[in-house]
């Protein structure tokens, strides 16, 4: 049986590596072609941590406001490096002072730049789990990325039977015992991803639904979401030991 969510035509023979962000990198605009830009951020890493304090100068004063509302340090962190390093390549690509610029929150949620900066913007997302940020732009289609730091203990059977399709679950079933929670959570990522390229998500999707992040509570009213997406190019991604990703074209070309 062919690994579920894998396009025959997909542009891309392998999983996609992201380039590795680091402070004072000028990153190249994204262009109009059949893959993604991806840029990896691990805050692991001594140079990003000793960049922290400089990218705080980066957010406006909303955003500093959301930073400190944050009750875990890992989540500021988080928020803090997504934010910043998307506002300093989105200010580079388009000569603007990063701290201007407008990202306003799209019809369910999905951060995008405002129409006062012109049409000249990249679309694009951002994901984060554990240590890792992930930002996915694009010059013309829609993008959607997601991040999932692996779970030991994740339940994923009930979860997986759920949101994705019986034939998904079915091929999860068939993999060696050792394999199926990480392939579980890569079938995860792949949805998410596909979800966020049309601008929704679990958060949104299935809100009045229950729907969490795998390993949370509140799953058990959700419908299958499978039948709501569009058709999408999908790729996996190449990502540190205990992680998995995904990030998905929404309409390319």
């Amino acid at each position: 049986m062919r690994e579920p969510w894998r396009s025959s035509d997909s542009p891309a023979a392998a999983d996609l590596e992201p380039r590795t962000w680091h402070p004072g990198l000028r990153a190249p605009r994204p262009d109009q072609g059949p893959l993604p830009s991806l840029w990896l951020i691990d805050r692991r890493q001594p140079p990003v941590r000793a960049a922290l304090p400089d990218l705080l100068d980066l957010l406006p004063p909303q955003e500093r406001a959301r930073h400190e509302a944050f009750r875990q340090h890992d989540d500021r962190e988080r928020f803090l490096l997504g934010r910043a390093v998307l506002r300093q390549m989105l200010g580079s690509w388009l000569e603007r002072d990063p701290r201007r610029l407008v990202l306003n929150a799209g019809l369910h949620g999905k951060p995008e730049l405002s129409v006062e900066h012109g049409p000249a913007g990249p679309a694009f997302n951002v994901a984060h789990s554990g240590d890792l940020v992930v930002l996915a732009f694009h010059a013309a289609s829609p993008v959607g990325v997601d991040v999932e730091q692996s779970r030991p203990q994740l339940a994923w059977r009930p979860i997986a039977r759920r949101v994705l399709p019986p034939a998904t679950v079915e091929w999860l079933e068939q993999l060696p015992a050792l394999q199926r929670r990480e392939a579980f959570l890569q079938q995860w990522c792949l949805l998410e991803a596909s979800l966020k390229a049309r601008g929704t998500g679990f958060a949104s999707v299935g809100a009045q639904a229950g729907a969490r992040a795998p390993g949370e509570q509140g799953l058990e009213r959700l419908e299958p979401l499978v039948e709501q997406l569009v058709e999408q190019r999908l790729w996996c991604l190449a990502l540190p030991p205990g992680y998995c990703g995904a990030v998905s074209l929404l309409g390319w070309p």
